[in-house]
């Protein structure tokens, strides 16, 4: 489904929400209080995204915590959520893909309480988790406001290396840096963004970087400015992207921001701001008058962060 397909599927439907629900549908995550703790839920699978089933295990449980971390959250628990074919695929490949699940989830410190397997075709793996947000304390999509920066805490470029690995086009040896951020976890983004108190925040994903950004400024009433030049790109994506490989979600993306998106970049760099990350990171909204604090703090805690540009007061995205 497209970025917006979830709420024009339940338009018009009487959601049961009661006194203790905080954030229902429409944000990267649920959050519910209960005796005074805030909750946080949210659940996410993928299917395999490299040849390894160990680092696909891995890298589809960090996709998955991403979601608890991007409302400020820390995640506690989860449930995991499989597609399996014991018929096409040995099970000895089920194992690998939980042995990284489970060794990224002792790094992420939540504990694994059960799941549900069914029998599928296509391989798929993820996690349902739940989390618990500080204090109480928790950041959404809809309070960017104008004048704030806008950042960026991992490259993107992802979606389409992918589709280049599953041509055969590159091997997981050309791709290390993606490799290795797309098993990053985002613990430290998410205290990063706390901590210059960040006013939005969503995780980048499968909706690119434009449909993720649009999804802030409309849940927020804003517009925003992003510079090509200065949002991080994996160089292999680049190169792949001229040539015209890249997956169809990017032109799905595309046709979904295209109403609201202004822009004169060419094609390949409209596409890549379009492509669909898996694992990305943080993409968060604050105050100009932080910007030197997020530097300095990011390079204490080793996490690189790059300022993309600003929110605007237009309800549109502008691309320079």
């Amino acid at each position: 489904m497209g970025p917006g397909d979830l709420q024009e599927i339940l338009e018009g439907l009487d959601l049961y929400m009661d006194e203790h629900t905080l954030v229902s549908v429409g944000d990267d995550a649920g959050v519910y209080e209960h005796n005074g703790t805030v909750y946080v839920h949210t659940v996410d699978f993928i299917t395999p995204v490299v040849n390894d089933p160990y680092l696909w295990g891995a890298i589809s449980s960090a996709n998955s915590l991403s979601d608890v971390y991007a409302m400020g959250g820390i995640p506690l628990t989860a449930l995991a959520v499989v597609g399996f074919n014991n018929c096409d695929l040995d099970v000895g490949v089920f194992k690998e893909v939980m042995r990284g699940a489970v060794d990224k989830l002792r790094e992420a410190k939540t504990v694994l309480l059960g799941g549900h397997t069914v029998d599928d075709k296509e391989p798929k793996f993820g996690l349902a988790v739940t989390g618990v947000c500080p204090e109480g304390s928790y950041v959404t999509q809809n309070s960017a406001k104008p004048g704030q920066l806008v950042v960026l805490t991992k490259p993107i470029g992802t979606g389409v290396m992918i589709k280049a690995l599953k041509e055969g086009l590159l091997k997981e040896e050309d791709i290390n840096e993606a490799l290795e951020n797309m098993l990053t976890l985002n613990d430290r983004a998410s205290e990063l963004m706390k901590s210059v108190e960040a006013t939005a925040c969503t995780d980048v994903t499968g909706f690119g970087l434009l449909g993720h950004a649009w999804n802030i400024c409309k849940n927020s009433g804003v517009g925003m400015r992003i510079y090509f030049e200065r949002v991080p790109v994996y160089p292999q994506a680049i190169e792949l992207i001229k040539r015209k490989v890249y997956p169809k979600g990017a032109q799905d993306n595309h046709s979904f921001v295209r109403e609201f998106l202004r822009t004169e970049l060419e094609w390949w760099k409209v596409l890549l701001l379009c492509d669909p990350v898996t694992s990305g990171g943080l993409l968060f909204t604050v105050d100009s008058d932080k910007e030197s604090e997020l530097v300095s703090t990011a390079e204490n805690i080793g996490l690189k962060t790059w300022v993309l540009g600003s929110v605007t007061g237009e309800g549109s995205i502008e691309t320079l």
